[in-house]
């Protein structure tokens, strides 16, 4: 007997997918602690364009606490600033 096949169009809603917040905060400390070494920046330019659009935001907002997510984004703003002038 053939198991039945998933319809494409779901009439039961999926799981929603719950980011691990201790991982989203260990990954920021550690590219925030990288920062604060370095001299100029660590990474290409193209990695630190993806990280200022795409990587920083993500996972700022997979936060569960808006006061941490905002001191968090202020310590990255202000490592990429001096970052940015060296």
């Amino acid at each position: 007997m053939r198991a039945r096949q998933p319809s494409l169009f779901a009439e039961e809603e999926l799981p929603r997918y719950v980011a691990d917040t201790a991982a989203v905060r260990d990954r920021l400390r550690e590219m925030l602690a990288k920062m604060q070494a370095a001299a100029s920046w660590p990474w290409k330019a193209s990695t630190v364009a993806t990280y200022r659009e795409t990587v920083w935001p993500s996972l700022l907002g997979k936060l569960s606490d808006p006061d941490e997510a905002a001191r968090l984004r202020a310590e990255i703003d202000a490592e990429a600033a001096r970052l940015d002038a060296a």
